[in-house]
């Protein structure tokens, strides 16, 4: 109570009142989702070559960024890299999932987000180089071989983009889908 009258005097007496400090919303989007959200695969047909070489069920990552307010889910899958409207993958996912249920291979899906958002140099870095390996074919060639190869796939194209930012250092044609997760775990929830 004293306080309150220590303030109302304050106003009263001197025309003001206490400062108050804005802070600006980083929260998630309308859709729920930040920019540079993370979305992982879990199961799948390839979830047993996978576990067999990371000791992880991960099978696959792809990443959320916004264009012009608008979630775009960019992933490295055969035949090239691409990017599709949010809301479309999100169907696909749904779709996919009841197809893997059909045939019993128990696939889910789960997202990750950033933490603390990146700021817009971090995002613009990011999208540009998301932009330009569109088109690029798609390759597990590389993981697999344990060398460099014309094409990406999914989890070194993901930590590429990330790597943009300056937040983790990717493991280029090592990293690997499970690998990838546990960086981010530090930076993301």
């Amino acid at each position: 109570m004293r306080r309150f009258l220590l303030v109302l005097l304050c106003v009263v007496c001197f025309g003001c009142a206490p400062e108050q400090q804005t802070v600006p919303y980083t929260g998630p989007k309308a859709n729920g989702y930040r920019d540079g959200s993370v979305i992982f695969w879990r199961g799948g047909l390839l979830v047993r070559p996978i576990y067999r070489h990371t000791d992880s069920t991960i099978t696959h990552a792809a990443i959320i960024l916004y264009q012009n307010g608008e979630p775009w889910v960019y992933e490295a899958v055969p035949p090239r890299i691409h990017k599709v409207p949010l809301g479309v993958y999100l169907e696909e996912m749904k779709q996919k999932m009841q197809k893997e249920r059909l045939q019993r291979r128990g696939f889910t899906y789960f997202t990750m987000q950033p933490k603390v958002p990146y700021s817009h140099s971090e995002l613009i870095a990011m999208k540009r180089y998301a932009e330009s390996q569109l088109g690029r074919p798609y390759m597990l060639r590389g993981w697999w071989k344990g060398r460099e190869v014309r094409g990406l796939f999914c989890s070194q194209y993901i930590g590429n983009i990330i790597e943009q930012s300056g937040l983790i250092d990717s493991s280029n044609w090592r990293e690997s889908p499970g690998g990838l997760h546990a960086k981010l775990r530090l930076y993301y929830y």
